[in-house]
């Protein structure tokens, strides 16, 4: 007996869910490389080389309180991966700004958070196309900055790659 749509979707759904979770002992293992905790290292990915993000904004992406976001910011200093500046437009405002280092580490987290599971390399051209369709739908729906974070643009196509400082 066939299932209904939405039982299918949710089991679907649930799959590429197992899929993720079962990726985060990559993710430590990366994190850990660069002497970073995964908490730090999604921090670190939320900097963005041309816009650095306020403290107060870097916790409201993280959803957490700002003290916290303070530790990671000291964490992410001690590595030289970050620093803290004064805003240009506002002096009580400190901004988390991406080092050369940082960049580097970034490029390399990313590399390893986007490494595709086992088993996605043996599906055929046409099974890759209709993987890529249902990616991309479910893209249009995802959060423009975490798109960019992982190098995509809204619709889900490569962003232009920021220049590596």
């Amino acid at each position: 007996m066939d299932e209904a749509p939405e039982i299918t979707i949710r089991r679907a759904w649930a799959l590429i869910g197992a899929v993720v979770f079962s990726r985060r002992d990559a993710i430590v293992a990366a994190a850990a490389e660069f002497g970073l905790q995964p908490q730090h290292a999604f921090a670190l990915m939320r900097l963005h080389p041309d816009e650095p993000p306020s403290l107060r904004g870097l916790a409201r992406q993280l959803h957490c309180d700002a003290s916290y976001v303070t530790a990671i910011a000291d964490r992410l200093e001690e590595q030289g991966y970050a620093r803290r500046r004064v805003s240009a437009s506002d002096r009580r405002v400190k901004e988390l700004v991406l080092t050369p280092a940082g960049r580097r580490a970034q490029l390399r987290l990313r590399d390893t958070f986007l490494a595709p599971p086992p088993g996605l390399e043996g599906l055929t051209p046409e099974e890759s196309a209709v993987l890529i369709g249902i990616a991309r739908r479910l893209a249009e729906h995802a959060d423009p900055r975490v798109l960019a974070i992982v190098g995509l643009a809204n619709d889900g196509a490569p962003a232009p790659e920021p220049p590596a400082t």
